[in-house]
C-alpha cells in the first residue's frame, strides 16, 4: 500500500463537530501552532504554593512604593492579596455581634455546632470568626470555638451550623481549593453554650460561581422539585459574584457589583494583611457612595469613578445610570463644592451601565438599553 502524505489544517475548530472537520483539529490540551505545524508548549509553573477558595472572578497585578509586589484576587467567596506567593485573605466584614448574642450547642458524637444569632443574614458558605467563648465543658474547647468557620447549613434566620475542627487557620487547611479539616467530635460533657461574652465577626456575604436565569427546566439542583415541576435557585439571595478593583497609588479600592465599596490601606497593614474596610468608615463624608456597579482610578488625574450609585443626597440609594467622581487625588472627599472637583454625571439614555474599560485618559462604557411594550 502506497505511503499517503497527510495535510492537517492549522488551529482547533470547534464550530463544526469532528467528523466534518476532516483533515483538522477539533480538540488539544498545551499546544500551539507554529507555522502550521502543532507543536507542545513548555508546561506551566505553580504561580503559589497555597491555594484560595472559590472561583476567581477578578485579578488586578499592582505594584507598592516599596517595590513589594501584589495580586487581588476576587472569588465568589473571598478577597486575597497575593503577597510572596501567599493567598492572604482581607475580605472586609460585613457585621460584628455584640457579646453574648450568639451562643453554641453541640450533640455528643457529632462535630457539627449549632449557632444561635438573631437576625444573622448568613447564607451557606458563608464565614464567621468567633471570638470570647468558653469552652462548652467537653471536646469543644474554646480554642476549637474561637476560630474562622465556614457557615454549613441555615436551618432558620436565627440559627446555622458550623463544623469544629482542630485549632488551625483556614489558609493552613485549604489544599487545592477546598478546605480539608480535622474535625472535632463532642462528648456528653459539652452542654455549654460558649458564655456571655462570644463575639461573632460575619464576613462579606459569598456570592455564586455561577448563574442560572429563570426557573424551569436546568435551573436550579438536578431533580429538583416534582417531575415537571419549575425548579428555582437553591441560593435565594445570593447573585452571582462579579468584583471591580484598581490601585490607587500603593492602596486597593474595590467593590462587588451593586453592593459597597471597600479600601485597603497599605501603609496601615503588615503580615498578616488587615482586611479591606468600607470607603465610607475612612472619610467621614455623609456624600460618600455606599453602593455601586463598578468602581475605578483614572490614570492622570487620580479621580476615584464610581459607576451606577447613588447621589450626594442618597448615597446608598443605586441609580443604574449614574456616575461620580471623588475629590481629585482624594478618595475621602466626594461632596461637590467650588473648592475640589468633585462631582457627578449622569447619562442621558440606557437602562444601566454594564461594564466600562479604562483606557488611557479615558474609557469605554457598555450600557444596556431594554424596551417595553405596554
Amino acid at each position: 500500500m502506497p505511503l499517503t502524505k497527510l495535510n492537517f489544517k492549522p488551529g482547533v475548530n470547534r464550530e463544526i463537530t469532528s467528523y466534518s472537520n476532516e483533515g483538522g483539529w477539533f480538540d488539544g490540551d498545551k499546544i500551539r501552532f507554529r507555522f502550521g505545524t502543532v507543536e507542545k508548549l513548555g508546561g506551566w509553573a505553580k504561580y503559589a504554593a497555597s491555594s484560595f477558595l472559590g472561583i476567581c472572578r477578578g485579578i488586578l497585578p499592582f505594584v507598592a512604593l516599596d517595590k513589594t509586589q501584589y495580586l487581588g484576587v476576587g472569588t465568589n467567596l473571598k478577597y486575597y492579596l497575593v503577597e510572596g506567593g501567599l493567598f492572604e485573605d482581607i475580605t472586609p466584614l460585613r457585621s460584628t455581634t455584640a457579646a453574648g448574642d450568639v451562643t453554641f450547642a453541640a450533640t455528643n458524637g457529632s462535630s457539627t455546632i449549632t449557632v444561635t444569632d438573631a437576625n444573622h443574614a448568613a447564607n451557606i458558605n458563608d464565614f464567621v470568626t468567633f471570638s470570647g467563648a468558653v469552652s462548652l465543658g467537653g471536646n469543644i474547647t474554646a480554642a476549637v470555638l474561637n476560630q474562622e468557620y465556614q457557615v454549613i447549613s441555615v436551618p432558620t434566620p436565627n440559627t446555622y451550623t458550623i463544623q469544629a475542627r482542630t485549632v488551625s487557620t483556614i489558609a493552613s487547611i485549604t489544599v487545592n481549593g477546598q478546605i480539608v479539616p480535622t474535625l472535632v467530635v463532642a462528648n456528653g460533657s459539652d452542654t455549654g453554650n460558649g458564655g456571655s461574652s462570644t463575639v461573632g465577626a460575619y464576613q462579606l456575604t459569598t456570592g455564586l460561581d455561577t448563574t442560572v436565569l429563570g426557573t424551569g427546566w436546568g435551573a436550579g439542583t438536578w431533580s429538583r422539585g416534582g417531575w415537571g415541576s419549575a425548579a428555582t435557585s437553591p441560593t435565594t439571595g445570593e447573585v452571582l459574584r462579579l468584583w471591580s478593583h484598581d490601585s490607587f497609588g500603593e492602596d486597593l479600592i474595590f467593590n462587588v457589583r451593586d453592593s459597597n465599596i471597600y479600601y485597603w490601606d497599605k501603609s496601615t497593614s503588615s503580615a498578616p494583611l488587615a482586611r479591606a474596610v468600607t470607603l465610607d468608615s475612612l472619610s467621614g463624608d455623609a456624600t460618600c457612595p455606599t453602593v455601586a456597579k463598578q468602581v475605578m482610578v483614572s490614570d492622570i488625574d487620580r479621580h476615584v469613578i464610581v459607576f451606577g450609585t447613588g447621589t450626594e443626597a442618597a448615597p446608598g440609594t443605586l441609580d443604574p445610570l449614574l456616575i461620580r467622581f471623588s475629590d481629585q487625588a482624594n478618595p475621602l472627599i466626594w461632596q461637590s463644592l467650588a473648592t475640589n472637583t468633585a462631582g457627578d454625571l449622569r447619562l442621558g439614555s440606557g437602562t444601566e451601565i454594564v461594564t466600562l474599560l479604562g483606557s488611557g485618559q479615558s474609557f469605554d462604557l457598555a450600557i444596556s438599553r431594554h424596551k417595553h411594550c405596554g
